[in-house]
């Protein structure tokens, strides 16, 4: 009778294979197809019939930091080659993966593995990075070994949700090199794309722009204990927002007053914003009024401005 319940049940195990099941196997493989920013991750996975899933851990260093989404390697019993595609990725960086591997019996990492990112076919850059508002910035760059092909500078101004769109057309020079003059509003990102064959685009490259903030005193040689106004305007508008007037001291600027920007009179056509307080002048100083940053322009600050008091 023991005998019989003994062979049930060593057949119920053998059918439904839970009595084989075990922790899975994951071999780290190599990286292929990789460019300036982009990868595929590469290993096998062995589920030793259990249902697994697996993913790819990378990062720069082997505190790894991102994955790639989960993916189903079934409940097989033989080793499964797998992949994952990743992009984003810095050019000249040499980034750690691995792969891991998990079921109800356990969830198992394969060995740490590297590969080293290219240059990018075009490169970018911006002279210079942060500019005031109303003036140019420069995007130049290169495109390996492609002279006289065409290229489209293209740029996503914040909030940075809209998708990239065409900001002008140009042709790189006998030495691939390719320049356009830019006057952003706004903190902007910008790209290039070469019609290579395959096309290319290059990294983004960001570009922040402060407000043109200016100050000015109704009187730059007060008497004692006299009232001075301070005025001046913020360009392009931030009406609402309040700026600072600050007063430097020997532990750095200290801020005096927050006067609130209220609308004021556009120029050429742009809206700007106004300021106006009246501050007690008791002794010499040196002041100036600073546009803190937002999300849409970065920290803009006015001429400095002296007083001498009488």
């Amino acid at each position: 009778m023991r005998r019989a319940a003994l062979l049930i049940l060593l057949g119920f195990f053998a059918a439904t294979g839970t009595a084989h099941a075990a922790a899975p196997v994951a071999s780290t493989g190599v990286a292929t197809s990789v460019t300036a920013t982009t990868a595929t991750l590469n290993g096998t996975v062995d589920p030793n019939k259990e249902s697994t899933a697996y993913w790819f851990e990378f990062g720069t260093t082997t505190a790894y930091g991102n994955q790639t989404a989960a993916a189903d390697a079934g409940p097989a019993n033989a080793a499964k080659s797998v992949s994952a595609d990743i992009a984003g990725l810095a050019p000249n960086t040499t980034y750690h993966f691995r792969l891991v591997a998990k079921n109800a019996s356990a969830t198992v990492a394969g060995a740490d593995a590297t590969f080293t990112t290219g240059t990018p076919a075009v490169t970018i850059a911006a002279t210079p990075g942060v500019v005031t508002f109303g003036k140019p910035v420069t995007i130049a760059g290169r495109v390996a070994g492609n002279p006289g092909v065409s290229v489209t500078l293209e740029q996503s101004p914040f909030p940075f949700a809209d998708p990239f769109t065409p900001v002008a057309d140009g042709t790189t020079d006998a030495a691939a090199n390719y320049s356009f003059q830019v006057t952003p509003g706004l903190n902007t990102r910008y790209h290039v794309t070469a019609k290579t064959a395959p096309p290319a685009t290059s990294a983004d490259v960001a570009v922040r722009v402060r407000p043109k903030v200016t100050l000015r005193l109704s009187d730059r040689t007060p008497r004692r204990g006299q009232r001075v106004r301070f005025r001046g305007s913020v360009l392009p508008a931030h009406d609402g927002m309040a700026v600072r007037i600050q007063r430097k001291t020997r532990d750095g600027w200290k801020t005096i007053a927050t006067p609130l920007l209220k609308p004021a009179t556009p120029v050429n056509g742009v809206a700007r914003s106004k300021y106006r307080k009246r501050i007690r002048i008791r002794r010499d100083g040196v002041y100036r009024t600073v546009m803190p940053a937002h999300g849409d322009h970065a920290r803009g600050k006015s001429p400095k401005r002296r007083a001498f008091v009488h």
